[in-house]
């Protein structure tokens, strides 16, 4: 069974319940000291590239390609590698991996004020696909 979820408002807040440290203020990823904290937005506007199933336990995530010779500013393309390289490294080694729940972001299809919340459960990176420059996604499930 999923853990019932908390929502808090704001990001930061909910990155400091579980002692995540996120690398930069529009990164899709946090870390604690003991694992990847993968952010999904759930109201996110491009449905199609982010799905999130909460009954099911799983977030497909499709990253579009991303490069300099695209004219992606820097900032963007490192964010983009940072996730390809942390969701690589949680697939590779079968880490356990969290995953935070956010939506109403300047992405989003609310706007009643950015609210965030960690399901308490693991979850696994099952899939990964692709490359930065040629666009990846990857897929998370929840495990017990």
């Amino acid at each position: 069974p999923t853990k019932q979820l908390k929502w808090i408002s704001g990001q930061r807040a909910a990155l400091k319940s579980i002692g995540a440290a996120q690398s930069g203020p529009y990164s899709w990823l946090a870390k604690t000291n003991e694992s990847y904290v993968f952010i999904a937005e759930i109201d996110h506007k491009d449905s199609a590239r982010n799905k999130y199933q909460h009954l099911d336990g799983i977030f497909c995530k499709e990253v579009p390609p991303v490069a300099a010779s695209k004219g992606d500013s820097l900032p963007r393309i490192r964010h983009a590698q940072k996730l390809f390289d942390a969701i690589e490294d949680a697939h590779s080694n079968g880490l356990k991996c969290q995953l935070m729940l956010e939506k109403a972001t300047m992405y989003g299809t609310t706007r009643e004020g950015i609210k965030a919340a960690v399901d308490g459960n693991s979850w696994l990176v099952t899939e990964l696909k692709g490359t930065v420059a040629d666009g990846f996604n990857f897929i998370l499930e929840r495990v017990e």
